[in-house]
């Protein structure tokens, strides 16, 4: 038997609910096993303690009380205001992301346009001077025999 098993066990057996054929295995284990036999030590003396202690006397009306409080929440029963609250807040939630999410989408529209036609114009050939001819560029293009195209 294994240490795991037996710290299972050690309930059981303080309660003489273990088989004969378990009950051996766990008295071998305990006989050969320090820190096993140390925690079945502690949980007899605890049980000892429990089973020795003082008792006390409950106050007058205290169990009428505890009888009449569970009464109340079985009374109470199933409420939907929490699962109600909790959807609100999620629909809120998700209310605000979506609106977040439209209103982005049309200032990127309007504030692209602007941004778009400059892009565009970058594009075109328009823009550029013809390429001196004493010019890096100028030689490659007398090289390629690409002429002005302007």
């Amino acid at each position: 038997m294994n240490c795991s098993k037996t710290h299972k066990l050690i309930s059981p057996y303080i309660d003489g609910e273990l088989q004969v054929r378990d009950r051996e295995a766990f008295e071998s284990h305990i006989k050969s096993c320090r820190a096993c036999s140390r925690a079945f030590e502690e949980a007899r003396n605890m049980l000892h303690l429990f089973a020795h202690g003082e008792k006390f006397k409950a106050p007058y009306g205290f169990s009428t009380r505890v009888i009449a409080n569970i009464t109340s929440e079985k009374a109470k029963g199933f409420s939907w205001i929490p699962m109600v609250t909790r959807s609100a807040e999620v629909l809120v939630l998700l209310v605000i992301i979506f609106t977040g999410i439209i209103s982005g989408t049309f200032l990127s529209d309007r504030l692209m346009a602007e941004k778009k036609t400059l892009i565009r114009a970058s594009f075109f050939l328009d823009i550029f001077e013809p390429t001196p001819p004493d010019s890096l560029g100028g030689v490659y293009l007398a090289m390629t025999e690409v002429g002005d195209e302007k």
